[in-house]
């Protein structure tokens, strides 16, 4: 068992502390750190070395922080990829409701990924569930718009989401799909027609397009980091003429 010297361990459980393992021993800890600060502000921060790995424990101010880094589980942290859960298992949950004055998951994901750290799609598709949850999706929209015009490139990068594949399952619209080319009548059509089969599709291109508007974000905020630092370089200084 770790023995944690930095971090103290509340007497009360509490939401706000995380624990992270499975972290690569070559991250150092302000990457560790800085990695979640994206979440929102620390308090307490604690790196060890555990067999062949590092461990970590965080502390937030605030408990929607500490769940938004929850949801980071499996990020990718310079070459392996981390678990995150609550330090007491079932602190986070509550009832609790993510404050409006914080940032959409959607906002700090594209910043995370802007930083060049690696996330999974299945963690932005998961931090849009909880944003439109709460009605914070909308201040990303106008980058699915923008991702929109890039449809084609886009198409060919992104995939029909775990969601889609829920729905799909639920309505057996892929059965259907399958049963007709044994048959050899082109129920594919029929079944997009259907309630269910609308529903399959709408979901796929939606989300599909918001995961890529979280990307184009991304990359826009990674180019503007980049055009500000050019700016700020001092400008080359020629030579004596001879």
């Amino acid at each position: 068992m770790t023995n944690w010297t930095i971090v103290k361990i509340p007497d009360t459980p509490t939401p706000n502390l995380i624990h992270v393992s499975n972290i690569s021993t070559e991250a150092s800890e302000r990457t560790v750190k800085d990695f979640f600060l994206f979440c929102g502000k620390i308090q307490e921060f604690e790196l060890q070395k555990e067999d062949d790995r590092q461990v970590a424990l965080v502390l937030f101010a605030s408990a929607s922080a500490a769940k938004t880094a929850c949801m980071l589980t499996n990020a990718m942290i310079v070459n392996s990829q981390i678990s995150v859960k609550p330090y007491f298992e079932d602190s986070l949950e509550s009832n609790e409701s993510v404050a409006q004055e914080n940032k959409p998951k959607a906002t700090v994901f594209a910043e995370i990924l802007a930083a060049g750290y690696g996330l999974q799609d299945q963690i932005i598709e998961k931090g849009l569930e909880i944003d439109a949850k709460y009605g914070l999706v909308g201040r990303i929209q106008a980058y699915v718009e923008a991702a929109k015009a890039q449809a084609k490139t886009l198409d060919e990068k992104y995939h029909v989401t775990a969601k889609a594949t829920e729905i799909d399952n639920k309505y057996h619209v892929q059965d259907r799909v399958n049963a007709a080319v044994g048959t050899g009548i082109d129920y594919s059509n029929q079944a997009l027609q259907t309630a269910p089969g609308q529903k399959v599709a709408g979901v796929a291109v939606q989300v599909k397009e918001q995961i890529a508007a979280v990307h184009y974000e991304a990359r826009r905020l990674a180019d503007e980091k980049k055009a500000k630092a050019a700016a700020a370089a001092p400008a080359p200084t020629e030579a004596p003429a001879s």
